[in-house]
């Protein structure tokens, strides 16, 4: 029986720990180390590490990549994550020597990449995250591509955005950068190409020093690699002698078994494991007879289904969210499960599961709230009214005679709507055409959309604080955040404050103070919440509010005690709906309540349609 020498125990040794302490790189024809010695040479495609295990994808499966005679049965494979493929519509993790399907995707999805089970893709051009099926993010900014290393996603279009993934189910936006092309973070840097030249930036400061892009961008870790230049953690450049086709980086410490094969005697084979285990690491030397010759059979393993989960969300549970690029300009609308948005630049968007559905443009900026009737209607500083449908195409524009800073009001027949210089017109919307009914002068500047009463009475409020009903003046109200009404009841609150009614008819008054918000119901209070109040919504169970710190309060109408809050970026407004409580700022949050609005002026608009109407 011939013994391995000490040389060739040593130099498995050896390759194991350059091997796992780095990175296993994928050349022209060879996977190497990162000196470049060479492990296996043929055609791939692909690398995989699943934590513990090395793979390699050919054509016709995926190989652990020291055991030949295991191919686990998936052709055509892509690499789309540290150790997921994907093969045909579906995705696989790769574990422990096993192919699991976790999930089946739309041809829609482009630019796929997993982590920890959430798939990441392109979709009608924004970044989608899903889980078990569901779209847990979206990122409302259009984007070409983007790529994830690390525990980062950089999304290239007009401007560069990273987001930070670490918990990939609670994207967070770190920053954004001048248009790229490609991204990899290593040691601290984050590394970008506009396709000639790598440029290093130390958070959000650029370093004065470049490199030559030579090919895609790929990190270990600590070392930044594109074509056959490596960039260490000091930022010197070192020419390799191959180009780096693909790339996956392993950790330190981590746990792995290597087998390799010795050269010599034809007589007798043997076999040593060596396996690291944290520090400390063993090596086992086993004997083959010399006297049998046994041909090893290829072990075929074949993929098996995720076992179906399903997820039932918690009351007070953060159900999806969409950071946008934008500043929300007015109240967005909602109808059923279905958000229309308006923003600062002059554009509306249609949200829903947590997706832009549309994009429509506007000629100017936009700053009034969304109103839902037969039409979705917006003003915009164009002097134009907008109606679109709900398939985000424009069925009617109208322009009036000047800006338009608030939003319409609906009534269920007619459209209201007040322009800068005052003028009321009244508009019947006719579903793909409007006429304008009539039109009568205010003061300028109105600082409230119409308010409309169940007999058509119009109500608005001026630029000094006068409230108009119809022609004529009925007195002065100061600056209020809104006026509801109840049958032919309209309701003033204390200046800056606003008042929702509920379904029996009793006022809740938001009485703001220097540092706080007092809520009165009826004649008593209600509650006190140390905050600034800028919007807020009736539920059947709860009141929601939103304070101008972006902190939300959900309050228990019966004990009058906050049960649930959250923060969210430049909060600014709220709306409930089909049981979910949607939160509108730097990002829009969608929560599961298990709750509805009641009442008959629940929201600041009178309800999520925004119709600014006593109608029921």
């Amino acid at each position: 029986m011939k013994r391995f020498s000490l040389f060739s125990l040593l130099l498995v040794i050896f390759y194991f720990e350059v091997l796992f302490s780095g990175a296993i790189i994928l050349t022209k024809d060879n996977i190497v180390d990162e000196v470049g010695n060479p492990f296996k040479s043929g055609s791939f495609v692909d690398l995989l590490f699943d934590g513990k295990n090395g793979y390699y994808i050919t054509q016709d499966g995926i190989y652990p990549l020291f055991d030949n005679k295991t191919n686990i049965d998936i052709k055509n494979a892509q690499r789309v994550g540290l150790n997921y493929v994907l093969s045909g519509s579906k995705i696989y993790r790769i574990l422990n020597n096993t192919a699991t399907a976790i999930a089946t995707v739309s041809s829609g999805l482009q630019n796929i990449y997993v982590k920890d089970d959430f798939v990441l893709g392109i979709e009608k051009g924004q970044v989608t995250c899903y889980y078990e099926g569901k779209v847990i993010w979206s990122l409302g900014t259009p984007v070409n591509s983007f790529k994830v290393s690390g525990n980062y996603l950089a999304a290239f279009g007009a401007q560069t955005l990273l987001i930070n993934i670490s918990n990939p189910q609670y994207l967070k936006l770190e920053r954004m950068y001048p248009q790229f092309k490609d991204y990899a973070y290593f040691s601290d840097y984050h590394a970008f190409s506009d396709g000639s030249k790598i440029y290093i930036y130390k958070g959000a400061s650029r370093l004065s020093v470049t490199f030559p892009y030579k090919g895609p961008l790929f990190s270990d870790g600590v070392n930044l690699y594109s074509g056959n230049l490596m960039i260490n953690a000091n930022l010197t450049q070192k020419e390799l002698k191959f180009d780096v086709r693909a790339l996956v980086p392993i950790p330190s410490g981590s746990t792995t078994t290597t087998k390799t094969e010795t050269t010599g005697s034809s007589v007798g084979q043997d076999t040593i494991t060596t396996q690291s285990i944290g520090t400390e690491s063993y090596t086992q030397t086993t004997q083959q007879p010399s006297t049998e010759s046994k041909e090893e059979q290829t072990s075929i393993i074949k993929p098996v289904e995720a076992k179906p989960t399903t997820k039932v969300l918690s009351r007070f549970e953060l159900a999806w969210k969409v950071i946008i690029n934008d500043q929300i300009s007015g109240k967005p609308a909602i109808k059923g499960d279905k958000l229309y948005i308006p923003l600062l630049k002059g554009a509306v968007i249609s949200i829903s599961s947590g997706k832009i559905d549309w994009t429509y443009k506007t000629g100017f900026v936009v700053v009034g709230h969304v109103t839902v009737g037969n039409n979705v209607y917006v003003t915009s500083w164009d002097d134009t009214v907008y109606a679109i449908n709900e398939n985000g195409t424009l069925n009617w524009k109208l322009k009036l005679d000047s800006d338009i800073s608030q939003g319409p009001a609906w009534d269920g027949y007619n459209l209201y709507v007040v322009t800068d210089n005052g003028t009321l017109y009244i508009i019947r919307d006719e579903i793909r055409s409007a006429k304008i009914v009539s039109s009568y002068k205010t003061a300028s500047y109105p600082v409230l959309p119409p308010s409309i009463s169940l007999a058509g009475k119009i109500y608005v409020i001026d630029g000094l604080g006068n409230l108009w009903r119809d022609k004529t003046t009925a007195g002065y109200v100061g600056k209020v955040k809104n006026l509801p009404i109840l049958y032919e009841n309209h309701y003033v609150t204390q200046e800056l404050g606003f008042t929702l009614i509920d379904e029996v008819g009793i006022n809740y008054q938001f009485i703001p103070l220097e540092r706080e918000t007092q809520i009165i119901k009826g004649k008593n209070l209600f509650v006190t919440i140390s905050d600034q109040i800028v919007d807020a919504v009736l539920g059947k169970e709860f009141l929601y509010a939103l304070g101008n710190s972006g902190k939300l309060y959900v309050v228990d109408k019966d004990s009058r005690k906050i049960v649930f809050n959250d923060t969210i970026p430049g909060g600014k407004y709220i709306g409930l709906s089909n049981g979910y409580l949607y939160v509108f700022g730097k990002e829009i949050r969608s929560y599961y309540m298990n709750d509805n609005p009641t009442g008959f002026w629940n929201s600041i608009y009178a309800n999520q349609f925004n119709w600014n109407s006593a109608v029921k």
